[in-house]
C-alpha cells in the first residue's frame, strides 16, 4: 500500500530510509553509495518534496509496516516522472508494480523513468515485465576533484556557443530522445558547459556537463561515428578543469563499456552499474 508521507512524519522515518538509500540492492538511483553524497544531502532533498507541487513522497506499507518510501517528481509539460529515492527493505517488486498503477491513476499519458543499480536483480526482474525497456545500461564513475590538478587542455577542445551550435546540435542528432535534447540545451546554455573537439576544424566530438558548484556532471559525448579515445580524453579533461575551476568537489560520468577502461585511466572510480529503463503510464 502507498500512504502520501506527511511532514509531521517525516523525522520518524528519514533514519530507516536513508539507511536503505546506502544499499544499492534496496534502493534506486540516484545512489548515495557513491561516497559523495551525504545523509544531509539525502534530508535536504528529500525535504524539499514537502515545498513543491510536482514532487512527493509515498511511504510503502508491506503486512502492516512501513517497508519503505517513494519519492518522485512530475513535469506536466513534458509528461516526465521520475523519482529522486526509490527506497524498500523488501517487497521492491510490489512496490514498483503498486508505484506504475499509481503513476497510471494521477499521471496518465507519462513517460516513467525509473534508474536503479546493477545489484537490485528484483527492480530489474519486475520492471522487464511490466514491459518497461532498459535505455541505458552503463557505469557509474565518479572523480574526487579535490586533490586533481587540472591538466594541460587540448587546443582542439572549444565551447560551444550560440553562433557555433549547430555543429554540436549535429553530433547531437542520435540523441534527441533524451529530456535534455538540444533545443532545451540551446535555451539553457548558462547552465551547461557544452564543449567541441575540433581537429583541423572538424567536428570529431562534443560533450554536455552539467555545471554545479558541489558536483559536477558528464550527461554525454558524442562523436560523428565510432568511438574516439583521443576526443574522449580531450574533452573528458576540458571538464574536469572547468568543474575544478567552478569550484566542485566531484564529478560523476556514467560510462558505456567502449569508455570504461578510458574512464579508470582519467582517474575516475566505478561506483557500480546503472540501469536506467522507461515506460509510459
Amino acid at each position: 500500500m502507498l500512504i502520501p508521507l506527511k511532514r509531521e512524519e517525516f523525522d520518524q522515518y528519514i533514519d530507516f530510509i536513508y539507511a536503505l538509500a546506502l544499499d544499492p540492492a534496496k534502493s534506486g538511483y540516484p545512489t548515495y553509495a557513491d561516497g559523495i553524497k551525504t545523509k544531509a544531502d539525502f534530508v535536504n532533498r528529500s525535504l524539499r518534496a514537502f515545498e513543491r507541487e510536482n514532487e512527493g513522497i509515498l511511504l510503502y506499507e508491506r503486512a502492516g509496516r512501513t517497508a519503505g518510501w517513494i519519492h518522485y517528481y512530475y513535469l506536466s509539460e513534458d509528461k516526465y516522472l521520475d523519482t529522486c529515492s526509490f527506497c524498500v527493505e523488501d517487497g521492491m517488486g510490489d512496490a514498483i508494480e503498486e508505484f506504475v498503477a499509481f503513476a497510471h491513476e494521477r499521471f496518465p499519458g507519462s513517460e516513467l523513468y525509473l534508474g536503479f543499480p546493477g545489484e537490485n536483480t528484483q527492480a530489474k526482474a519486475v520492471l522487464e515485465a511490466e514491459g518497461f525497456t532498459c535505455i541505458e545500461r552503463a557505469f557509474n564513475d565518479v572523480f574526487d576533484l579535490g586533490r586533481y590538478e587540472p591538466r594541460q587542455p587540448n587546443t582542439d577542445v572549444i565551447p560551444v556557443t550560440r553562433e557555433n551550435f549547430e555543429l554540436f546540435r549535429a553530433l547531437h542528432a542520435g540523441h534527441e530522445e533524451m529530456y535534455w535534447n538540444s533545443d532545451r540545451l540551446l535555451a539553457n546554455m548558462d547552465d551547461w558547459r557544452l564543449l567541441l573537439y575540433m581537429p583541423g576544424g572538424v567536428p570529431m566530438g562534443a560533450l554536455q556537463a552539467r555545471k554545479d558548484s558541489e558536483m559536477g556532471e558528464i550527461f554525454g559525448m558524442f562523436f560523428p561515428a565510432a568511438y574516439d579515445a583521443e576526443a574522449y580524453w580531450a574533452l573528458v579533461t576540458a571538464a574536469l578543469n572547468g568543474a575544478k575551476a567552478d569550484g566542485a568537489g566531484s564529478m560523476v560520468f556514467f560510462n558505456d563499456r567502449e569508455s570504461q577502461a578510458d574512464a579508470l585511466a582519467l582517474g575516475f572510480r566505478c561506483v557500480g552499474e546503472y540501469m536506467c529503463y522507461q515506460g509510459a503510464v
